[in-house]
């Protein structure tokens, strides 16, 4: 029997081929549905992703990731707003896994706020982005970007608002 695959309803590829962000394959929440799971985790094999890191406070879909032949990072977050110590966890991490082949995947539960904030902040280390037009452009792709996301990465929510109008 063959593998449905299904797009990630809420999914911003901050690098393409190399960096996403998205919802939690499935849904998040109450939302959540196996079949889903299933088809979101094999598009995200399909477009080369190798490594999921979930930020998820629970380990839902960890099991899942292993069964699907993937590793996985799990870092728990409990709010965008308690999330520099995290924020510093993970940009180390990024740098490194990003180097070999392959994609890496970050998600949240129904939240994408702060997964959002992560690649806003590695597209500015690594690239010298502008944070508010990478948190923009994550919004425009279906994520959810708050007062608290733009805080953490020192940009006014206001000018991200504007980049979005813009565009």
């Amino acid at each position: 029997m063959e593998l449905a695959v299904r797009e990630p309803r809420r999914i911003w590829w901050a690098r393409p081929r190399k960096l996403c962000a998205l919802e939690r394959p499935g849904g998040g929440g109450r939302t959540h549905r196996a079949d889903r799971r299933r088809a979101e985790i094999e598009y995200l094999r399909g477009r080369g992703v190798r490594l999921v890191v979930s930020i998820m406070w629970s380990r839902h879909n960890l099991a899942a990731y292993e069964a699907a032949g993937l590793d996985w990072h799990h870092v728990p977050v409990r709010s965008t707003e308690d999330g520099a110590q995290a924020l510093e966890e993970l940009l180390p991490l990024l740098r490194h896994e990003l180097k070999p082949a392959g994609a890496v995947a970050l998600h949240g539960d129904s939240y994408t706020d702060f997964v959002a904030a992560v690649c806003a902040a590695h597209l500015h280390e690594a690239r010298g982005a502008d944070p508010a037009e990478a948190l923009a452009s994550a919004a425009r792709a279906g994520l959810t970007v708050t007062p608290e996301a733009c805080a953490l990465l020192g940009v006014d929510s206001g000018a991200t608002e504007a980049l979005m109008r813009v565009r």
